[in-house]
């Protein structure tokens, strides 16, 4: 049988074909045509929303399909992707939202005719859940030559870290660790080609990635009280090279946030600011929190949802090309900038915390969240195709309580107060793409803490680039002796915190 795939709205628009001889599910023929598609549950039929469309050639509908689609979609050819399997010729339309590259957060790459000298190289490498982030370091001389990211295809096995502690348990343990391999081999081969010689590689990512890509076990870590194989730093030599990988703090505050706190330590004793008081966030469906009060590191992590990474919600999508990222309303006017300029797709983590901030400051929504009425049941209209729902809101304000509840109970547990802190660090890409005000209008971050927001783009990958060329493990070993681990769900004070935040003000 011929299986024809488009993707919605690529340029020019292009038909995968794949012949096979038998039945073949949808998520493995868009493998195996190299194609990336976003399953935010990993297939399990949790989410129920990785629909897509058959032109012609629908298979027989299921029960995930009459679950999450209305009888009409499913006549016009609508199914659940993960739970799709073909059985004859088909054509297939795919949502761009679903088959989209995550876009680079980290600084401006060298221009591609500069020479390369591949002689004496390090790499760092910052493997996040959702994106691979790699910089390509000139050990004489300390030069960056290139950086690169890619989207991380463990994510066939779910969106978030406790998906993939299911997969490993489930056996796919050997399958999770390889997909990173290939990704980064793929990765190297694309920038470097294969003549090259690297001599050291440095590693970091959550606690969860990290254990994956050496091989550990993950059991521990897939309940409560969350017990990881290891916290320690690893480091072995393999093939003449120096891998290390950063160590982490517990199970959920893991190397990634470690080689962050180590790059700010480091800017800090240069700048002369090591006593200043600072409080970092990584914003992602975990948000890991650390507090500096000038001696000690005050880490948590707050569940805070991915829906202020797109996820889960209606109109959501990652910050792929389509994405509304910027917009607002005046005077009744709504306008909006999408990332290249595209036709709009949905809305990426930005753009949500924009819209409701303009929906609560135009009065479309009240303090609770609460659309008009005229609104309440087909959801606020955005742009063609894309509107925001009732629950896609409560799912904004339930993460953005998570947040700043964490960010006042540190405060609290550190004997500090808000106006104690000097900086407020947000790494990663919603940190350099959201609007500060928009963030603190709705609650996400304190107000008192707006004026002193600084962007610091990828903490994580930075840490690894400066412990490449400055690598000092002692320093390592002071964060990690100098952590204090604050666990919300074992505080009583963070569930009132956190229904007083529910609110807009």
């Amino acid at each position: 049988m011929e299986i024809k795939i488009i993707i919605d709205g690529e340029t020019p628009q292009k038909e995968h074909i794949l012949m096979s001889d038998e039945p073949i599910k949808f998520v493995d023929a868009m493998e195996q045509l190299g194609l990336s598609f976003y399953r935010p549950c990993g297939g399990i039929g949790k989410c129920l929303s990785c629909n897509i469309q058959f032109l012609y050639g629908a298979p027989q509908m299921t029960s995930a399909d009459e679950k999450a689609l209305d009888f009409s979609d499913m006549r016009a050819g609508w199914r659940v992707g993960c739970k799709c399997v073909i059985t004859k010729d088909c054509k297939i339309q795919v949502p761009a939202s679903l088959a989209g590259e995550i876009t680079s957060v980290l600084a401006d790459e060298v221009a591609e005719d500069e020479a390369l000298d591949k002689s004496n190289i390090g790499i760092a490498v910052d493997v996040g859940t959702t994106t691979l982030a790699t910089a390509i370091i000139d050990l004489s001389t300390g030069k960056i030559l290139r950086q690169r990211n890619c989207t991380n295809s463990q994510a066939k096995f779910g969106a978030d870290v406790m998906s993939r502690v299911k997969a490993a348990m489930e056996g796919h343990g050997e399958d999770l660790k390889n997909c990173i391999r290939k990704d980064l081999t793929d990765l190297g081969n694309k920038i470097l080609g294969e003549d090259f010689l690297m001599h050291k590689v440095v590693f970091c990512g959550n606690t969860v990635m990290t254990h994956l890509l050496l091989g550990y076990t993950v059991d521990g870590l897939a309940q409560y009280p969350f017990i990881p194989y290891t916290l320690d730093s690893v480091s072995f030599v393999e093939k003449g090279r120096n891998i290390f990988f950063m160590p982490s703090i517990s199970a959920f505050v893991g190397g990634d946030i470690v080689s962050g706190l180590f790059y700010l330590a480091m800017q800090a004793k240069k700048n002369n600011k090591a006593q200043d008081k600072f409080l970092l966030v990584d914003l992602g469906t975990n948000a890991e929190l650390v507090l500096f009060d000038g001696d000690n590191y005050w880490c948590s992590s707050a569940s805070a949802g991915p829906a202020l990474e797109g996820a889960s919600l209606s109109c959501g999508v990652a910050s792929v090309r389509g994405a509304i990222n910027h917009l607002s309303i005046n005077k009744g006017k709504f306008t909006y900038t999408t990332i290249g300029g595209e036709q709009p797709i949905g809305i990426c983590g930005s753009g949500i915390i924009d819209l409701v901030h303009e929906l609560h400051r135009n009065k479309i929504i009240d303090n609770g969240g609460l659309l008009l009425d005229e609104y309440s049941e087909s959801g606020y209209p955005v742009a063609d195709g894309v509107s925001i729902t009732g629950e896609d809101i409560q799912q904004v304000l339930l993460a953005k309580s998570a947040v700043h509840s964490a960010i006042q109970l540190l405060v609290q547990e550190a004997g500090l107060t808000m106006e104690d802190i000097d900086h407020l660090y947000v790494a990663g890409g919603l940190g350099a793409s959201a609007s500060v005000w928009s963030a603190a209008d709705i609650g996400l971050i304190p107000r008192e803490l707006a004026s002193k927001y600084e962007s610091v783009g990828n903490t994580a990958l930075l840490g690894g680039i400066e412990y490449i060329l400055n690598g000092d493990e002692d320093i390592l070993n002071e964060i990690k002796e100098k952590s204090k681990v604050v666990i919300l769900n074992d505080n009583p004070g963070f569930e009132k915190l956190f229904l007083e935040n529910l609110m807009l003000n």
